[in-house]
């Protein structure tokens, strides 16, 4: 038993020595395998900074595109709006109103109605030879020096209208006696007319016309023709595109229009003839312009309201649209204002036309064919009350 005990320790004892060993080199070889993983994991780190340094190829691209997740750019701010500002000589937005004064209007429409109306049938209307008769001449003074116009007035005994019209350069207007006159001694108003100018200097004549007393007539009466028939045309167009009450206001204020701005001139001593007529019926139709504006404007609001006429609608679109009739009468203004104060005899005569329906017809267009328009339906929608009234009460 003894030696079998001393065998066994002998054995323990040879193991014991040796576990040392093979301890050992297990831990070498994990050792190694350490430092494998760790040069295995610097050469990756080195490759990818390697790729990471270096151009891409195309197949690299596709793949990276593939599996790499797209980034949405940020929202682009929304832009600010842009405001467009208009010239206004009224604060856009501001309502005046104008209805209010409409009875002061009318009032002043009828002084200056029945005033023109006066001064047209009493005669007081300085007819050109176009329209009464006559003979019209233009002469040039070709003797020394100047001439003065209050020599040749001179001459014919304050007969007839002498003007100067440039230097040395003189229009004649003669009533229709004179003419009959030179007829009566077998002359023609030509000669006639140098023949008593002879007697101050030497005259030169350039134009002569001479007009008939029937011819005279006839333009006359084809002159009021032009004037009503343009008015009824003015108003038969306003029916069809607005409503009847605008054209009633309308056919008002053109007749309120022509005959106040007729007497004015009259009284200002600008002759009636073709050409002043004809500044007129322009004059007829730049008012209507500004009206058929504002009837535009109050159509369209009545149209986005659907309700009845009030005076607020009105007063709202006569001043959104005063702004565009004031800068619109100021264009006409100043050619206007050049034509009267350079122009001479016709073209003066002119000026003065449209300066004073300019104001006139602008005036009608704020304060008259609006304010007509309203009473004519605020009249008509009372008598409609009053007949369902006195239906009510029979009933």
């Amino acid at each position: 038993m003894a030696e079998k005990d001393k065998f066994k320790k002998k054995i323990f004892k040879e193991t014991k020595a040796e576990k040392p060993q093979e301890e050992k080199e297990a831990e070498k070889k994990i050792e190694e395998k350490k430092l494998d993983v760790k040069e295995i994991t610097q050469t990756d780190v080195k490759k990818q900074e390697t790729k990471a340094h270096t151009t891409p190829t195309q197949p690299q691209l596709a793949k990276t595109q593939t599996f790499t997740p797209k980034i949405q750019p940020p929202p682009k701010p929304t832009p600010k709006p842009i405001t467009i500002k208009f010239f206004s000589i009224f604060p856009y937005g501001k309502i005046i109103n104008f209805l209010k004064f409409r009875k002061i209007a009318y009032a002043i429409s009828s002084a200056l109605f029945a005033f023109s109306l006066f001064v047209i049938l009493s005669g007081r209307v300085p007819l050109s030879t176009d329209f009464k008769g006559g003979v019209s001449a233009n002469i040039k003074y070709e003797g020394e020096g100047t001439i003065d116009v209050g020599k040749i007035r001179e001459v014919f005994g304050g007969e007839g209208n002498i003007q100067s019209i440039g230097i040395n350069e003189f229009l004649i207007k003669l009533p229709l006696d004179f003419v009959e006159k030179a007829k009566a001694e077998g002359k023609d108003a030509g000669t006639a007319i140098i023949e008593k100018l002879e007697k101050i200097g030497k005259f030169k004549i350039e134009k002569v016309e001479s007009v008939g007393s029937l011819i005279g007539a006839e333009l006359r009466k084809k002159g009021i023709y032009a004037v009503i028939f343009s008015i009824i045309g003015i108003s038969i167009y306003i029916v069809l595109r607005f409503e009847w009450r605008f054209a009633v206001g309308a056919a008002i204020s053109l007749f309120h229009d022509s005959l106040i701005t007729l007497g004015i001139a009259s009284i200002l001593g600008v002759e009636l003839s073709l050409p002043t007529l004809a500044a007129i019926l322009t004059l007829i139709g730049y008012s209507i312009n500004d009206s058929i504006i504002i009837a535009d404007r109050i159509r369209e609001k009545l149209r986005i309201a659907r309700i009845a006429w009030t005076e607020d609608i009105f007063n709202r679109a006569i001043s959104e649209t005063l702004t565009r009739t004031i800068i619109t009468a100021l264009t006409i203004l100043f050619p206007t204002l050049t034509i009267t104060i350079f122009g001479t005899t016709t073209l003066r005569d002119i000026g003065i036309i449209f300066l004073i329906g300019l104001v006139v017809g602008t005036y009608s267009s704020i304060f008259v064919v609006s304010s007509l328009a309203y009473d004519i339906y605020t009249l008509q929608k009372k008598m409609k009350e009053n007949k369902t009234q006195k239906i009510t009460q029979k009933a």
